[in-house]
């Protein structure tokens, strides 16, 4: 029978324990290195909060398998740098932005202009938007002397451009809308050519649907009775030798509260009689 070995078991007991420490020290340090890695590759990239506009970035990564013999002081552990790119900046296009082109539905008759179109718009832009939207115009004065015997509008200079029933004025001011050498959009007429029940060329409406050939009854309704306004007139008699007669003709006058206004003729002061003509902003004496 052979005696115990007290002093072997525990020198082994001491190795084992001493290989369990190193081997758990080991994989620390490796977990430890993967950690760094990612963190820097984000930190590089702008997602973790880290400094933006880095192109690259050396982390120190742990790249060793040695154990340190007992009696022996410890091996430093090797570097290996580890390089992480940013991503590549991106450059946005100017903002646009595009004007939908209009049609005649979206020309209403209003105080202030012609839907869309408010008075004191600019006159080429008045003109190109309105030809976009009803064609070519039938007329077109071109600009001339403000004073004009068939103009009279405010201003030096005026034009006027006529779509069938529909005439606007522009004007180089001073007007409500625009000042002294500003060439803008200042008024409109839309009205029944003579000898027509229809109008012309696009049939348009105010927003609260008066149009052409509306009644006076129905007008009264829309706007209030407040909005007809009656007068007399003297109508001179086909015999020189009889008196004239008194007749009376019936207005549309729709006030705001801002410069601007709008008007009608009807063909009489009858609940029946029909809207003839409607205008709108402050026209010219003709």
């Amino acid at each position: 029978m052979h005696p115990r070995r007290p002093s072997t078991n525990r020198l082994e007991r001491w190795q084992r324990t001493l290989l369990v420490t190193l081997g758990t020290l080991v994989v620390i340090m490796a977990v430890t290195a993967v950690v760094l890695v990612i963190r820097n590759a984000l930190g590089s990239s702008g997602l973790t909060g880290g400094p933006a506009g880095a192109d690259t970035t050396t982390v120190t990564g742990v790249a060793t398998t040695r154990f340190p013999v007992p009696g022996t002081e410890p091996t430093q552990p090797a570097t290996t740098p580890v390089t992480g790119t940013s991503l590549p900046g991106t450059t946005l296009p100017p903002a646009t932005f595009v004007e939908e082109p209009i049609v005649a539905a979206d020309l209403y008759l209003q105080p202030e202009g012609l839907g869309p179109l408010p008075f004191g718009s600019d006159a080429e832009r008045t003109i190109t938007v309105l030809t976009e939207a009803l064609g070519d115009p039938d007329n077109d004065t071109g600009w001339v002397p403000a004073d004009l015997d068939f103009v009279q509008c405010p201003g030096v200079r005026a034009r006027l451009v006529n779509w069938g029933s529909l005439t606007v004025y522009l004007s180089d001011g001073p007007t409500d809308w625009g000042p002294e050498g500003h060439e803008h959009l200042f008024s409109f007429t839309y009205s029944l050519l003579e000898g027509q029940s229809l109008p012309a060329g696009p049939e348009l409406r105010t927003s609260e649907g008066l149009r052409l050939g509306t009644t006076l009854s129905r007008a009264s309704s829309i706007y209030g009775e407040a909005a007809i306004i009656y007068s007399d007139i003297s109508v001179p008699p086909d015999d020189p030798t009889e008196e004239a007669v008194v007749a009376q003709d019936a207005f549309l006058e729709v006030d705001v509260p801002g410069p601007g206004y709008l008007t009608g003729v009807f063909t009489g002061p009858g609940t029946e009689d029909t809207l003839v003509s409607i205008s709108g902003g402050t026209g010219c004496e003709k």
